[in-house]
């Protein structure tokens, strides 16, 4: 995806700011009954929202993935066993290694 780097190089702060102006601009149109201002300002949040979404997929596709957790065995538990039995038995497995 070639359009994809653009969006995330766009800073949050633009986006904010696209959409407190989209929402004054929309306000107005409302306030003064002028279709254009309206319309104008909806179409703004629209883009704006769609922004954002977009910067925010970018930046969880570059995103590492979760840190490995180490309190969580790694094992599903033996039949019949408990969640705690695994994680019990890995313990005794990093004892046992030499």
């Amino acid at each position: 995806m070639s359009w994809l780097p653009l969006a995330v190089s766009i800073p949050a702060q633009t986006v904010v700011v696209l959409m407190a102006v989209a929402m004054v601009l929309a306000v107005l149109g409302h306030m003064t009954r002028v279709r254009g201002l309206l319309a104008t300002g909806i179409l703004l949040l629209f883009v704006a929202t769609f922004g954002m979404i977009l910067g925010g997929f970018g930046a969880w596709q570059d995103a590492p993935g979760p840190a490995p957790d180490t309190l969580r065995p790694t094992q599903l538990p033996l039949d019949g066993g408990s969640v705690g039995d695994a994680r019990e038995d890995a313990e005794r497995r990093v004892d046992e290694t030499p």
